[in-house]
């Protein structure tokens, strides 16, 4: 819970109460690397936030290929239950990239509890926030004609991730091709040595 109170305290520092009220609804759950939380079309009403490790967001097109969606990483809350799911349900899968420790909320509950302060309804708007910057991001990205603009755009909102990601994750998620990602890399890497 140490990575969690760090996020909460980066945003309103808390009193001893209101820590405790937030603690007490979290549930502690340990995934290994590539196990999945919720499956697309699974009822899934949890708010995650990732103590440890690194999550993605996927899909399964109608070709059976999956698509990188979104990464989560430690020491931030996933995009709320209300931008994961449709009434309910999961419009996503959520696979661990590597071993995970998550804390789990029951969304309404934690919503309720978000609310009952001004200092608290700070944190659910931040994390409101995160999400809409991450969906912004995505859309920005995506909507690169070049692949190596892309990839750029990509390395700016998650700088920390590459290292640690397959490279086919990433590749699915610019919508390319894990051959046409080495080949942006090694470009951009050429450009920078001969600059």
């Amino acid at each position: 819970m140490k990575t969690l109170r760090k996020y909460i305290d980066s945003i309103s520092p808390l009193a001893e109460t209101e820590w405790t009220a937030i603690v007490d609804l979290a549930l502690t759950v340990h995934l290994k690397k590539g196990e999945l939380l919720v499956q697309e079309g699974e009822r899934y009403n949890r708010e995650v936030f990732i103590e440890s490790g690194i999550m993605r967001g996927f899909i399964i097109d109608e070709e059976g290929n999956e698509k990188s969606t979104a990464f989560f990483q430690e020491g931030e809350f996933m995009s709320t239950n209300t931008f994961r799911t449709q009434n309910g349900i999961s419009a996503y899968s959520y696979q661990a990239l590597c071993e995970i420790t998550l804390l789990l909320f029951d969304a309404d509950r934690l919503k309720k509890v978000l609310f009952e302060t001004k200092k608290l309804s700070g944190i659910g708007k931040a994390i409101k926030e995160k999400e809409l910057s991450r969906l912004s991001n995505r859309d920005i990205c995506l909507m690169q004609v070049k692949a190596s603009d892309k990839y750029l755009k990509f390395t700016r909102f998650y700088p920390r991730i590459e290292s640690l990601v397959s490279q086919r994750y990433i590749a699915s998620y610019l919508g390319i091709t894990p051959v046409s990602l080495s080949r942006i890399k090694k470009m951009l890497m050429l450009q920078t040595v001969n600059n």
